[in-house]
């Protein structure tokens, strides 16, 4: 009995070195670079930097890192199929990863493919997986096409996996006549349509260095027998990791020619992955079933940033860090009240890059800080310490009034009854040339953005000054301020003031706020582009915001006060926030 075990050790072992398998007994991390340069010099004929290959992340040469990817290509292909994003990877994570080779692939002969059967298929993946176990203490599968067939094939197997990236993933076939290549008629039938055992594909010379031209009709069979018994809904039931799919397309006629779109779709359906742990995503621009490649897909830039998403927020749970300017709407108005000294103080305290404040003008020609060119009767009690109603707010004209009289009126006491948050403080509105001393005494390098409060309408009923007198007087003050250009935007929604300031005052820079339509038709309205566009924040898409830097503009939208929207608009690249909660913002920079 002794001598039979022996013997069929001895079998295993001449299998596992004729395949050229990598691990043995005496594999360790710190030789395990040798051994798959030993295993991958036994086997015949690979294509040059086809080889399997460790990418060590910095300072963690032979070492375990936290985490470690583990790269499985599709079926033809090579690890390069995964490049740059499996490096990209690798450096932002400090990953290690190990780019496998599957069994068959990446050799330069006549009948690749002809020794591939489902079980060292299946094997050539286990190894890869047990390989990136002994690289990092979590393990991340990353694949394209048939590597996500063997991913998920492993996942529904080893609970131990910490997530699958899967892209364009393998589950069902473009054409299903395909599958009769099973059968023996079937079979006999595509040799003779084919006129050889062998199909040849055409590839340009750069994709031939990386992906297979020849393929023998045995690596199909053993291809689609282990497709159809793998993907089943029992395999995808077991799946219990978090994934991240995406996929190729953009409507009925532009979308992935490879595989199955619908049967990707279904399977997402049917995994065992909690709902709030698993997430799709088509990318309709990568014109390509390979989509986190560079020499394939036009849009894996997009490809990499949505996978790193997708890391940070299901895989690893991490809170998200960006660079952005952080703007305190109206000082901070949902922590103290708005367009006050302490709420500017406030948000300066908290650490916001910008104070954002509202201006108006009052009867003696003096630049009031408000909202409003009146009070708003929620927020204020008048020079006796009385409530007042709507009608009499809205009658106390400040453009009617002096700034004596519109500075008695207490706008913090009774706090807002929107911002329940708010702390109830006495105080007043106070003049841009107070506020302006106010901040710079606190930090010297905040920055300002001063919204001019204009409109047609209110123009015309008697609530400020004509366009170019309102602009004068604030420019004015910001002059006679001595603030350095580059710590000053004028924003404004209308398309008067800016105008008129882009001719006039040119050195100063513009922000166009908008509160519908998208960016083209609202800069219709100007005759210039404005150094900053800021919209709404619920108008915002990850293509506005990419046309809007296309024409040299920041995105800086306004009035952000959740953090899942800020996360939302910050991962879309949006280059700032306004909000009235800078407190739940400040945890997300840099």
């Amino acid at each position: 009995m002794k001598k039979i075990a022996t013997i069929i050790l001895f079998l295993v072992a001449c299998y596992q070195t004729i395949q050229g398998q990598i691990l043995s007994q005496q594999t360790t991390i710190s030789n395990l670079e040798e051994a798959i340069k030993t295993a991958e010099n036994k086997v015949e004929n690979i294509k040059p930097n086809n080889e399997a290959k460790i990418i060590w992340a910095k300072g963690f040469k032979e070492k375990q890192s936290k985490i470690a990817f583990v790269y499985l290509h599709g079926f033809g292909a090579s690890h390069r199929e995964g490049e740059p994003v499996m490096t990209q990877l690798s450096e932002k994570y400090q990953a290690n990863v190990f780019m496998s080779r599957l069994e068959e692939h990446g050799i330069n002969r006549g009948d690749s493919f002809k020794n591939l059967t489902p079980e060292n298929y299946i094997a050539s993946a286990k190894e890869a997986l047990q390989i990136g176990k002994m690289l990092g203490k979590q393990i991340i599968l990353v694949s394209t096409s048939t590597g996500g067939t063997l991913s998920l094939h492993l996942a529904s197997e080893d609970e131990s996996i910490a997530g699958l990236i899967l892209y364009s993933p393998f589950i069902g076939l473009k054409n299903p006549a395909f599958a009769a290549i099973l059968s023996t008629e079937g079979k006999a039938g595509f040799i003779k349509m084919n006129g050889s055992e062998i199909m040849k594909q055409k590839r340009d010379e750069e994709e031939a260095k990386y992906w297979s031209t020849s393929y023998h009709i045995d690596g199909y069979v053993a291809l689609i027998k282990m497709l159809t018994t793998t993907m089943t809904p029992q395999t995808f039931a077991k799946v219990k990791a978090p994934v991240f799919m995406g996929y190729y397309y953009k409507n009925e006629q532009e979308q992935d020619q490879v595989v199955s779109v619908p049967a990707m779709l279904k399977m997402f359906d049917a995994l065992g992955t909690a709902a709030d742990k698993k997430e799709k995503m088509a990318f309709p621009e990568t014109g390509n079933h390979v989509i986190a490649c560079d020499l394939r897909s036009n849009d894996w830039k997009n490809v990499y940033q949505q996978t790193l998403n997708f890391m940070d927020d299901i895989i690893l749970n991490k809170q998200p860090q960006f660079d952005f300017e952080l703007q305190g709407h109206r000082g901070a108005r949902g922590l103290q009240p708005e367009n006050t000294l302490p709420g500017f103080k406030k948000a300066i305290e908290l650490g916001v890059n910008t104070i954002e404040l509202d201006v108006v003008i009052s009867k003696d020609k003096k630049v009031v800080v408000s909202h409003e060119p009146w009070f708003n009767h929620e927020i204020t009690l008048d020079m006796k310490g009385n409530s007042i109603t709507k009608e009499v707010g809205f009658a106390f004209n400040f453009y009617k009034n002096d700034y004596q009289s519109i500075k008695k009126y207490d706008v913090g006491a009774i706090g807002n009854p929107n911002f329940p948050e708010q702390e109830k403080v006495k105080a007043y509105k106070p003049l841009l040339s107070e506020v302006i001393d106010f901040a710079e005494a606190k930090n010297p390098k905040i920055l300002y953005n001063i919204e001019i409060k204009s409109t047609p309408t209110e123009e015309a009923k008697g609530y400020q000054p004509a366009v170019n007198e309102f602009c004068d007087l604030v420019v004015a003050i910001l002059k006679k301020s001595k603030l350095p250009i580059e710590r000053v935007v004028i924003q404004s929604f209308d398309p008067r003031v800016l105008e008129y300031i882009h001719k006039t005052y040119p050195e100063y820079y513009l922000a166009f706020l908008t509160y519908q339509n998208n960016m083209e038709t609202n800069l219709k309205m100007l005759s210039f582009m404005p150094q900053i566009y800021s919209p709404y924040f619920n108008l915002m898409s990850d293509k506005e915001v990419e046309n809007c830097h296309q024409k040299n503009m920041k995105v800086i939208p306004w009035t952000v006060n959740k953090i899942e929207d800020m996360i939302r608009l910050l991962k879309m690249g949006v280059d700032g926030l306004i909000t009235d909660y800078p407190n739940i913002a400040i945890p997300l920079r840099k």
